[in-house]
Order: C-alpha cells, then sequence, then structure tokens
C-alpha cells in the first residue's frame, strides 16, 4: 500500500471517530429545542396576542412562558424521535398542548452534527 493511501485511510478514520464523538445527544437536543420554543413563544405568541388578552397579561406572557419551563421540557422529550446515525443524529419533534387544544401543533425536524444543531424544517398543524 502506498504511504498517500495510507495516509488518506488514516485521515478519513480520525475525521469519522471526530463525527462519532461530536454527534450531540439528546439532552444536548432538548435543551437547545427548549431554548429555542421559550424564545419563540415569548418573542412571537406573547406579542400576537389578541388585543384584550394581550392588554390583561401584558409582561406577565413572558413570566408564563419561563414559568412552564420544566413542563416544556418534558413534553420535549416525550415527543422526540431520534435516528442516531452515529456520525450524526436526526431529531423530529412534535409538540404542543393537549390541554389547549386551541393551539397549533408544531413539528420540528433537526440535524445534530459536529455539537450543532440544524433545524431544517418546521411545520405549523391546526
Amino acid at each position: 500500500m502506498k504511504p498517500a493511501t495510507l495516509l488518506s485511510i488514516v485521515l478519513l478514520v480520525i475525521a469519522i471517530a471526530g463525527l462519532v464523538v461530536t454527534n450531540p445527544g439528546p439532552t444536548a437536543y432538548a435543551r437547545y429545542v427548549s431554548v429555542q420554543a421559550e424564545t419563540y413563544l415569548s418573542e412571537e405568541i406573547c406579542a400576537e396576542l389578541p388585543p384584550g388578552l394581550g392588554n390583561l397579561l401584558a409582561d406577565q406572557c413572558a413570566e408564563l412562558v419561563e414559568t412552564l419551563q420544566p413542563q416544556l421540557d418534558s413534553l420535549i422529550r416525550d415527543r422526540t424521535n431520534r435516528l442516531n446515525l452515529g456520525v450524526a443524529s436526526l431529531y423530529q419533534t412534535s409538540f404542543g398542548i393537549p390541554e389547549l387544544p386551541m393551539l397549533p401543533e408544531y413539528k420540528v425536524e433537526t440535524l445534530g452534527i459536529l455539537r450543532r444543531f440544524f433545524t431544517y424544517r418546521a411545520s405549523q398543524r391546526p
């Protein structure tokens, strides 16, 4: 075997091992989605409340979102499927609040690789 070929194989094995080691797990994903959801709820949902409800809740909406964070974490963990590819992971999360059927349900698909997450699809179901 030529030294260049051997070097290429060694570098490939090192690269694959690096990807495997940096494949983010479910705990990191739950943290990522939790932060994304809290930001979305605080900046989008709280800001777009109907006028009467918005005036009633005012600044309390963001506090309510923060208070619900532990339940949100549990909801995310319970409704997430992970496909572990070794070098990366594909996550699918569907969540909504069953007790509040008037709120939409969301489906999020995310790639986890190199200790980072890239959401490539997010959809809302009424």
